[in-house]
């Protein structure tokens, strides 16, 4: 399957699970209280941590080995059940201590339950990263929105029927089963489940650096939600939750469906002796182009996205979006810089990152919230992503042979772009007195006084998505005319 092909299917999957996903979000937000909702944002951050020691088996071992040999496959599978054991162990038997930290006895019955989730859900992990290694992203797809579907469709009929917070995780459980029988349904190797240890040294070997970086991630990742629930409240942590999902919302809908190709294509491309640098910077130049502009208009227009996308009851979220969205804006590079490093085998430089930007960003984040509580922990964003931005493209430049100016050339397009995007929205912003809260009618005339604005920057800089735009609509005019 070639990689356009490829990118059509995984970016069409992609698009159709964030759209079950916002449905289901937005949905939720009004069925449940910020309370509720903040059970299960703490619940899933211990969760974070905990599956991190899951990475130390990392499926991505199988996608990047040049020769997979069944052996392999079984390992893997083998580590990570023994893995998610201990996990589940560790869960039910801590629950009742990690309830009473958090002054909260409601995790321990979501907690418990979502341990038998981790069980059910390693078939359909194990059989799509063989799909995804072999390109197979139309089976994958079909998994993927299954999953997602069912999960949501759960979700929202609990939360109504009264199951309150544990409504995500008999979701969760309801979505695992149903993504683990179509994965054996679409691909019955049953071998595959078969335990064996004989190759754990060598994949060992990949996870640990792998396991180890997810940790640190998955541990800052983490650390906001759970000082925000144990420092004030899970009222707290939903909140700063909920504004970092309105945050990811352009990169769900610009990156989402190109990462999952990413790594195999780059992986691919490095075996055969690829120029993965001129990709690296046309990626980052195209990202740019898409991404830079939809967080500047998210920031502005922040008050009536957070009304359309959870319920006027998330109000308090607008303002730190408006501080998120700002400082997202140095994340273009990151869902790169992974499957290229991972790509050129350099898991050990990645490793050596996480060691420099983890500690420093939890010392930052900490001090923040200890000291300005739930919108400390928005600002504190403003050093931590620019710093660990820094940092990452460092790492990336050595291995790449990039200088610090071609950088810049790949992103001033993109920078006139975003300026222009974000004319009209301030322009409206302005013209209501100075005041971010506008009406539905003025948020939709803004949203397109920004689409025009980039359609413009687009054309006046000569930006590479002009031709995209151009290819599009020749493709479109062609599939329309009469033959």
């Amino acid at each position: 399957m070639s990689v356009k092909r490829a990118l059509l299917l995984s970016t069409g999957d992609r698009y159709i699970v964030i759209g079950l996903n916002f449905v289901t979000v937005a949905a939720v937000s009004r069925v449940l209280t910020p309370e509720e909702i903040g059970i299960s944002v703490i619940s899933l951050a211990i969760l974070g941590i905990a599956l991190s020691a899951r990475e130390f088996a990392s499926s991505s071992f199988m996608i990047q080995r040049p020769v997979l040999s069944r052996e392999d496959i079984r390992g893997t599978f083998s580590l990570m059940l023994a893995l998610t054991a201990a996990i589940a162990a560790f869960l039910v038997v801590a629950a009742p201590a990690l309830a009473s930290s958090f002054h909260e006895e409601k995790l321990v019955p979501y907690l418990r339950l979502v341990s038998v989730c981790l069980f059910v859900e390693l078939v359909p992990i194990q059989v799509v990263t063989l799909m995804r290694r072999e390109m197979a992203f139309g089976k994958v797809a079909m998994i993927n929105v299954a999953g997602a579907a069912t999960g949501g469709a759960a979700t929202v009929a609990l939360a109504l029927t009264g199951f309150s917070y544990m409504s995500f995780a008999w979701a969760w459980l309801a979505s695992s089963t149903v993504t683990g029988v179509l994965a054996l349904a679409l691909r019955p190797d049953f071998w595959m489940f078969k335990p064996t240890f004989r190759q754990w040294r060598r994949i060992a070997a990949f996870g640990g650096y792998n396991g180890a970086i997810v940790f640190l991630y998955r541990a800052y990742e983490a650390l906001p939600l759970l000082l925000l629930g144990r420092v004030l409240s899970p009222h707290a942590a939903a909140l700063f939750s909920r504004g970092l999902t309105v945050c990811q919302i352009p990169d769900k809908l610009i990156l989402g469906g190109a990462m999952a190709v990413v790594l195999p294509a780059f992986s691919a491309s490095a075996r055969q002796g690829g120029d993965l640098k001129r990709s690296y910077l046309h990626a980052i130049e195209i990202i740019t182009g898409l991404h830079w502009p939809a967080l500047l208009a998210v920031a502005a227009l922040s008050y009536p996205v957070v009304d359309i996308a959870l319920g006027h009851q998330w109000q308090a979220v607008a303002p730190l979006v408006q501080v998120i969205a700002l400082a997202s804006l140095f994340t273009f590079s990151f869902e790169l810089n992974h499957p290229v490093m991972m790509a050129m085998g350099s898991i050990r430089d990645m490793f050596v990152r996480s060691l420099i930007v983890v500690p420093v960003s939890a010392v930052v984040m900490t001090t923040a919230v200890l000291l300005a509580g739930l919108m400390g922990a928005a600002l504190s964003l403003m050093f931590i992503v620019p710093f660990q931005a820094f940092v990452s493209l460092s790492f990336v430049r050595r291995r790449l042979s990039l200088r610090w100016d071609e950088i810049a050339v790949a992103v001033r397009k993109s920078g006139v772009v975003a300026a222009l995007t974000t004319l009209g929205p301030l322009a409206m912003v302005v013209a209501g007195g100075f005041s971010f809260d506008l009406s539905l009618g003025q948020a939709i005339f803004a949203g397109c006084l920004a689409a025009a604005g980039w359609l413009v920057g687009v054309f006046v800089t000569g930006h590479p998505l002009f031709d995209e735009i151009v290819n599009a609509g020749r493709i479109f005019r062609n599939a329309v005319a009469p033959t």
